[in-house]
């Protein structure tokens, strides 16, 4: 490979805060230094999570929505920061649907060379009805996937 050749241009790497998907950050920012790639963050305001909140809660909608929103921008600032002290300038994107959808839209849409992902999905019965928003993404990326369980220390 010639050195300015960038074998990945742009990674996507949706971020929800579990340890899976901060182990994703954590070696998209490693392949980043190496391939000088752009990083885009990303957190998706999963809007079924958002609708059985709100008819669960005692919140009206629009807190629900406020809390949820906060948190993830709060979020994408803790994972922007980690690749900050590597020496990178990652975007950051908050958007709201299905996570799978909102996550192969994204990487389609900014034209992404790689995804690079924890673990998300849902557990138990949901996982079996519904899929797990990485076997989604998975089968319907147009790019590579990437998924990080974790990493081991000192590497």
């Amino acid at each position: 490979m010639l050195e300015h050749e960038t074998l990945f241009k742009k990674i996507v790497i949706p971020v929800d805060g579990s340890r899976y998907s901060c182990n994703a950050v954590r070696l998209a920012g490693r392949m980043a230094l190496v391939h000088h790639s752009d990083i885009i963050l990303l957190h998706v305001i999963d809007t079924s999570v958002l609708d059985q909140l709100t008819a669960a809660g005692t919140d009206n909608r629009e807190q629900i929505e406020k809390e949820m929103e906060e948190g993830g921008r709060g979020l994408l600032a803790d994972m922007s920061m980690e690749l900050k002290e590597l020496g990178l300038s990652p975007e950051t994107l908050l958007r709201r649907g299905s996570p799978h959808e909102v996550i192969l839209d994204t990487a389609e849409e900014i034209e992404a060379d790689l995804i690079v992902m924890g673990k998300l999905g849902r557990r138990g019965i949901k996982r079996i009805l519904l899929g797990s928003v990485a076997e989604r993404v998975i089968e319907f990326a147009y790019c590579p996937v990437l998924l990080s369980d974790s990493i081991r220390p000192g590497r």
